[in-house]
């Protein structure tokens, strides 16, 4: 029996007709065609008919779906909903569990460790399903009754892995719409700052030493006497600066993990309006007399290497982030087994 094959690997992976083309729509369409043709073998083998023919349906059908969500324009509306990535894998997960019933028994418990591995990546470590599963495997007398058991373990699994991929999509979203509010604030500051330089003032305070007769009374980021137009920009682009040696810093310590969705794009976008915000915080906290003992800002080099430390301690408040981030990505990660009994909240 042939299963329909509207969808070809070499459409799916046509440039011209996507407007954000992936490597996850190569995934889809490998992954359709595996399962296509062990459907087509499963039921060439087992000569079904009636019910059989009617799940090989069903497996064309989902297949068709999932690379017509792979073939379809990827726009902005679809990449933040996530509506293509995750129509295309549940139709292929859901091929996946139509396939398990028509398999010949002895390919079925073949693949029982497979179902097993899958299950312990996603679902809690004591599921009934998945103990059962094991239990039964560990025995070594699957057969054609642990069908349904099988179809069950993975079906949870799939539906697992949906919602975590979920938590990724929605927390990526989220750092989004920070990253672009927290712009648009650092960019009025920056702005008001350029246009009216007494209201954002970045100068260090030298009144004391101005006493002694040996310094003025001000000295400004741009090296100027007095507030001028410059000052919150430059200070600004050091704390950018250092964001970006944090950024660099931590890339070396980070390890990218197998999930359908990356933060880490988004995770480093938000560390440069940060380093903006921390260094202009900063200055003005020093320069305003809060900090007990602390005279002042002796020097031009002073103040733009208290911007760079600034901006690079945004670290202290991105971390959150990036551990909320890590712990989603883990949860969502088959290469983390969750046969823990815990999940990442």
């Amino acid at each position: 029996m042939a299963l329909d094959q509207a969808a070809s690997p070499e459409r799916i992976g046509d440039t011209g007709v996507l407007r954000w083309p992936g490597t996850w729509r190569v995934y889809v369409a490998t992954r359709s065609e595996e399962i296509r043709a062990d459907a087509e073998r499963a039921l060439t083998i087992r000569d079904g008919a009636g019910q059989l023919v009617s799940v090989g349906e069903g497996i064309g059908r989902h297949l068709e779906r999932g690379e017509s969500y792979a073939r379809s324009k990827h726009g902005l509306r679809r990449w933040l909903t996530g509506q293509a990535i995750e129509g295309a894998w549940s139709n292929v997960n859901s091929a996946t569990v139509l396939l398990y019933g028509v398999l010949p028994t002895v390919e079925l418990c073949g693949r029982a460790p497979e179902v097993v591995a899958i299950g312990r990546a996603y679902l809690p470590g004591d599921d009934p399903r998945l103990t059962h599963l094991q239990a039964r495997l560990a025995a070594g007398d699957l057969g054609e009754n642990d069908r349904p058991l099988m179809q069950s373990v993975l079906r949870a699994a799939y539906t697992a892995q949906a919602m975590e991929t979920g938590r990724v999509r929605s927390f990526r979203n989220l750092l989004l719409g920070g990253v672009v509010m927290l712009s648009l604030i650092v960019l009025s500051v920056v702005a008001i700052g350029a246009i009216w330089p007494d209201a954002v003032p970045m100068c260090g305070n030298q009144s004391v030493v101005q006493a002694q007769g040996l310094m003025p009374a001000q000295i400004c980021p741009t090296g100027s006497l007095r507030p001028s137009r410059g000052d919150v920009p430059l200070v600004a682009l050091i704390g950018m600066l250092g964001a970006a040696l944090a950024t660099a810093a931590s890339l070396s310590t980070r390890s990218e993990l197998s999930t359908r969705y990356s933060l880490a794009v988004v995770q480093n976008m938000l560390k440069a309006p940060a380093g903006v915000a921390t260094s202009v915080l900063g200055l003005l906290i020093l320069n305003s007399g809060f900090v007990p003992g602390f005279a002042g800002l002796g020097s031009q080099p002073a103040i733009l290497v208290w911007a760079m430390a600034f901006g690079y301690g945004q670290q202290v408040v991105t971390r959150f982030v990036d551990q909320r981030a890590d712990n989603l990505l883990m949860a969502a990660s088959p290469l983390t087994p969750a046969g823990k009994g815990t999940r990442a909240a």
